[in-house]
């Protein structure tokens, strides 16, 4: 699935993760720490659903997260980021300092999650609409 909205600020296309091959995210932030599952996830970033709400939980606090995709090496990338929204048990972690090399590896594994798109997205990505 793909994650679209005319009225979307992002800069980056969103995608979600197939539900039989979820994204691992390990975090650890101010007063926390835990192992998630990404919800979607962009080159800027990605969004998480938590069970419980973390104390440290809180607008523009820092964060350290291992991604796992879930690709065949299972190998996963750390990179910082910063809380960018909290509502209710989902919050949004933008990436700081993406190194080139996560950056390809995030960049396949999402052009591989749009090959499985519908044509329509497929076509309005291609014409710079998304």
């Amino acid at each position: 699935m793909i994650g679209y909205n005319q009225n979307n600020r992002r800069q980056h296309i969103r995608v979600q993760p197939e539900r039989e091959k979820p994204i691992k995210v390990d975090i650890n932030g101010e007063d926390f720490i835990d192992v998630l599952r990404a919800v979607d996830i962009s080159i800027g970033g990605m969004g998480v659903d938590v069970a419980h709400m973390f104390k440290g939980c809180r607008i523009n606090k820092s964060v350290s997260v291992i991604v796992t995709l879930p690709t065949s090496d299972g190998r996963g990338f750390q990179v910082d980021g910063r809380i960018r929204h909290v509502k209710e048990r989902r919050f949004g972690i933008q990436f700081v300092g993406l190194a080139d090399a996560n950056r390809k590896q995030l960049k396949e594994y999402i052009a591989s999650r749009l090959a499985d798109a519908p044509w329509s997205i497929r076509l309005k990505q291609r014409l710079g609409l998304l």
